[in-house]
């Protein structure tokens, strides 16, 4: 059982223009062992965030991933992950998060007695969270989120395009089927059943599949 609390730390600001629609998934920009940024042509506009990110974290030998969405958002699609959650839960991982648009929502309040399993933590995320301590921030800025931050989605009353960026830091693969390929890099990791993985309680909403390699 885990305490989680605490809000994302602002870390710069960034004017970042999306001029097509788009949704990678974890495409990994730099590989453990490899100092080399590499970021595809099409994502070279969000290089600033990457940067501000690098320059705070430091995190050598560590893989950095990218997800970049820009699409239009609804109540019922809100181009994010629904549910109030932590990124990195049960992990060291390190996520940066920026958005146009509604913002990602937080809260003040502390939550207790966290369970490690995955989909219960959500069940008792929903069940404590205080509406009067919810809240945003600014969109556009660059934002540090440590694993014990919760945070949602943002509620969409008017329909409209939104753009999200997340920079996450791992010392991990991230190996589900369906994350976007880097071919500025030669790798060939084997990638799991995102199915498989929500089968398993301790692993429901994890990011990859623990392997004994790092490569």
């Amino acid at each position: 059982m885990t305490d989680y609390c605490g809000g994302p730390e602002a870390i710069g600001e960034s004017c970042v223009e999306f001029t097509e629609f788009m949704h990678y998934q974890y495409l990994p920009v730099k590989l453990a062992g490899n100092d080399e940024i590499r970021i595809p042509e099409r994502l070279e506009f969000l290089r600033p965030l990457v940067d501000l990110a690098v320059d705070k974290e430091g995190k050598d030998g560590w893989y950095i991933y990218v997800t970049a969405r820009h699409g239009w958002a609804t109540a019922d699609n809100p181009i994010n992950r629904p549910g109030w959650h932590t990124d990195g839960f049960g992990t060291d991982d390190v996520n940066y998060i920026w958005w146009d648009g509604d913002g990602t929502r937080f809260t003040s309040q502390t939550f207790t007695d966290i369970s490690d399993d995955h989909i219960v933590s959500m069940g008792q995320f929903e069940e404590q969270i205080d509406p009067t301590k919810v809240y945003t921030e600014v969109g556009g800025l660059l934002y540090r989120l440590i694993p014990v931050v919760v945070h949602s989605t943002p509620q969409i009353v008017t329909p409209h395009m939104r753009s999200f960026v997340k920079i996450s830091f791992s010392e991990h693969r991230y190996n589900l089927q369906g994350n976007s390929h880097n071919y500025l890099f030669a790798y060939n990791w084997r990638m799991y059943s995102r199915d498989e993985v929500r089968n398993d309680p301790y692993m429901a909403e994890s990011d990859f599949v623990l392997t004994n390699t790092r490569s």
